[in-house]
């Protein structure tokens, strides 16, 4: 197995910043160990879906559609003691880009 050094962007997630409910997207960096690039991805994928400070608060969130994708992923010899909290950024929908 080798070790994999994931930089994930999440988007739209429902949270509670400062006693607020807050739609955020993230960014994080995870050390995930796997056969492969494909199953770390699938592993860190889990993982942050379950992570606790992620989890919604009570309500229904079934008309967001959060997710992660991975901006970059880089085998390395072994993982680094870094931070893994998150660096959250308010989801602006102004900020998109109309098509």
């Amino acid at each position: 197995m080798a070790w994999y050094r994931l930089f994930a962007c999440g988007e739209d997630f429902p949270v509670i910043l400062d006693n607020n409910v807050e739609i955020v997207g993230f960014y994080t960096t995870r050390y995930i160990e796997a056969p492969t690039q494909g199953e770390a991805e699938a592993l860190c994928s889990e993982l942050l879906f379950e992570d606790e400070d992620l989890q919604p608060p009570p309500g229904d969130w079934s008309d967001l559609q959060s997710r992660i994708v991975f901006e970059e992923v880089e085998q390395v010899a072994e993982p680094v003691d870094i931070d893994d909290n998150f660096s959250f950024f308010p989801m602006d929908e102004s900020d998109e880009e109309d098509y």
